[in-house]
This record gives structure tokens, C-alpha cells and sequence, in this order.
């Protein structure tokens, strides 16, 4: 999750019936049949240290970079070769304790990744691949209570987060000059912090807002649209995540009463939101999604620290337990060609596990069966 757990953050039509209250769900305990049948999760980077938030990746030069946020305050990170996971490292050059989650991405002939310090600013830092660049603070117009969003879109890197005011910022970077923080959710304040992606020729920003609503910006290299609320359905908390499939947009949340639910935009207008209300546990956090082989793979961690996991192809499969020992919120990545799972323990150590259909070495997670379910 990219809030704090240390501040007490936590990280669909309406009426629709759910086929199969219907679906089964396989495996509803940890170590039961599912878990056992989809092979071990592995750690990642050993055991050194404990962690406290959410855990991502970026691929660079053939190599996995995954990192984390300690519970110490340090950020780390761990390699992997393809072959095996390195130990983790950190920066002796840190210049303040972090909180919330780490936020990598490529950008042009470099890996970045940004934190935000216990400070309120945010900082980054960027690797050749044999050093890196030093800890820079991307500004000090505003101090922020979430951690940031990072991607490259065209010429930029592009940062989101949420201020201490509750706004929504971003800024961007063009390899030298940052442009400044500037303000992109209008009067809507958020709770937690922001998700983008490009789309359709724009840059799409999506918040979870104080009213409970998912809002959305988009930006078209030359001024913002203004910030929308999508269909209001239903009730939303955490942050929402989002990803292009199929020619839409589509962005995936956690209704009020824990329930995983996705609406669509065709380049015109949005859907309704949909639920699915099967399941034995209730979703939290921000939910994953990644488009692998032609279908969306979507995972939730929940309130018994179990992962769940559905995919879309233009219709939907049962939602599977993935098993326990899930906290905060889970992130799928693709190297080498497989499809990888990873998330935080509620432990407190890093884990990935292969998608089984892509024959991957590192444990795996379940062929969701193919009933709908929905």
C-alpha cells in the first residue's frame, strides 16, 4: 500500500447479481489444496531486514530491481538475474527516513525510484547501471502524506502524490529541469495516494477522494481536462488502480463494503461499475492489474491476509485464493517473458511467485478455472 500503515492508514453495477454466489472459491485456507497445488512463494533477497509497506518493481538492462521501504525508515532494493535474487541493498547517501512505498520506473537510459521522506518531500534517485545519481528533493512548494506515482510518458517522467493539504500534484521531468509541483485535482481532496497511466493520446490520473469517490484528470501535453468523478454507484475506499485493455481504460477499486469492483471508458464515457461479491473475505488496499497474454490479471490482498486473483478476457474466471500471508497491497510484473506476483508478508518479507501457464521457476499462481463467476 502506498499510505502509512505507521500513520493508521490501512491501504459494479448496482444491483448487479453475482452469478454463483455462485462461484466456488478454491482453496480458502492458507496451505490448503490451492496453496499446496501452486507451489511455494519464494523470498525475496533474504530475511535481513523487515518491511512495512508495499513492494514494486522495474526491469533494467535484463535485470529485476525490486525495492521496499523498511521498517526502519531505509529504502532497499534486491536484484534479480533471471537466475537468482541478490541481497538487499540500500543508500548510505539517504538523506532523511522514508515512509510509504517506494515508486519505480525507467525513464530514457536510466532506472529511477522516488520515496517520500518523513519530511513531507519527495525525494529521487536514478541508476546507469554501475552508480547511482545521489538523492535530489524533487522540490519544497508543498509537503506530501502519500507516496508518489512514477512513470515515463513520451519526453517526461511524470510524479503524482497527494500533499498534506489533501490536493493531488504532479510534476515532470524532462532529463534536467523538474517543471514544479502544480495541482491537478481541483477542489477534490484525496485519501492515500494517486495511480496514472497513459492513454489514448493523454495522461490519465485517477484518486480516491475524501467523499468516497474515484475522480479522474487527464492531461493532453498542454492543459488538464478538469477533475470528474466517475459514476458514483457505490462507495469507494483505498486507491484505485488502472490499466488499458482492449481499446478501454479501465480502472479497478474497493467499494466501502469490500468488494472488488472495475468500470471501463471507451474513449467517450464510462461504464457503471461492477462488483463481484463472492468472495469469503473483503478487499483492501489498492488492488494490481496487468495485461499478460491477452487477458487482465487482477489481484486484491484482503482483511484475512489473503491474496485474490481473477483474470478478464471479455469474460471473467473465478476468483481464486491465492493463499495467506498477504499484506498491504500486491503487484504483478512481467520479466522474461512470465508473468510474477509479488507483495509484502505479513511477516514482513518480501515474496514472488510465477504465473503457473507461463512456466516460470519461482512457484506459481493458480489457471483460474474458466467459469464466469460474474
Amino acid at each position: 500500500m502506498k499510505d502509512a500503515a505507521v500513520s493508521g492508514y490501512g491501504r459494479a453495477r448496482r444491483g448487479l447479481s453475482v452469478l454463483g454466489v455462485a462461484a466456488a472459491l478454491l482453496g480458502t485456507v492458507a496451505g490448503g489444496a490451492l496453496a499446496d497445488g501452486y507451489g511455494d512463494a519464494k523470498q525475496v533477497g533474504g530475511d535481513e531486514y523487515e518491511y512495512g509497506y508495499s513492494t514494486y518493481t522495474s526491469e533494467y538492462k535484463g535485470d529485476v530491481y525490486q525495492y521496499e521501504t523498511g521498517k526502519d525508515g531505509n529504502g532497499y532494493y534486491a536484484t534479480y538475474d533471471g537466475k537468482a535474487w541478490a541481497d538487499w541493498k540500500g543508500w548510505e547517501d539517504q538523506p532523511v527516513k522514508y515512509k510509504y512505498d517506494p515508486a519505480p520506473s525507467n525513464y530514457k537510459d536510466y532506472t529511477y525510484v522516488s520515496y517520500t521522506g518523513e519530511d513531507g518531500y519527495i525525494y529521487y534517485n536514478y541508476y546507469d547501471g554501475s552508480e547511482w545519481s545521489g538523492w535530489e528533493q524533487t522540490g519544497n512548494e508543498y509537503k506530501f502524506d502519500s507516496a508518489p506515482y512514477a512513470y515515463a510518458s513520451g519526453d517526461y517522467y511524470y510524479l503524482y502524490a497527494t500533499g498534506e493539504d489533501g490536493y493531488v500534484y504532479y510534476n515532470q521531468y524532462d532529463g534536467t529541469d523538474w517543471s514544479g509541483w502544480a495541482n491537478v485535482s481541483g477542489e477534490s481532496k484525496a485519501k492515500y495516494e494517486p495511480y496514472a497511466v497513459s492513454y489514448d493520446g493523454y495522461e490519465n490520473v485517477f484518486w480516491y477522494g475524501e467523499d468516497s469517490k474515484v475522480y479522474w484528470n487527464r492531461y493532453d501535453g498542454s492543459e488538464w481536462s478538469g477533475a470528474k468523478a466517475l459514476p458514483d454507484d457505490y462507495k469507494f475506499q483505498y486507491a484505485p488502480y488502472a490499466t488499458e485493455y482492449d481499446g478501454k481504460l479501465w480502472v479497478y477499486s474497493s467499494t466501502e463494503d469490500g468488494y472488488p469492483a472495475w468500470n471501463s471508458y471507451d474513449g467517450e464515457k464510462w461504464g457503471e461499475w461492477k462488483t463481484y461479491e463472492g468472495l469469503d473475505a473483503k478487499v483492501k488496499y489498492q488492488p494490481t492489474a496487468y495485461v499478460y497474454e491477452g487477458k487482465v490479471q487482477v489481484a486484491y490482498s484482503s482483511d484475512n491476509n489473503h491474496g485474490y486473483y481473477a483474470e478478464y478476457d471479455g469474460s471473467w474466471s473465478d476468483w481464486s485464493d491465492l493463499g495467506g500471508n498477504y499484506d498491504y497491497d500486491p503487484y504483478i510484473y512481467e520479466y522474461d517473458g512470465n508473468s510474477y506476483l509479488t507483495y509484502t508478508g505479513e511477516d514482513g518479507y518480501a515474496y514472488t511467485k510465477a504465473y503457473a501457464a507461463g512456466g516460470g521457476d519461482e512457484g506459481s499462481y493458480p489457471e483460474p478455472t474458466a467459469t464466469s463467476g460474474y
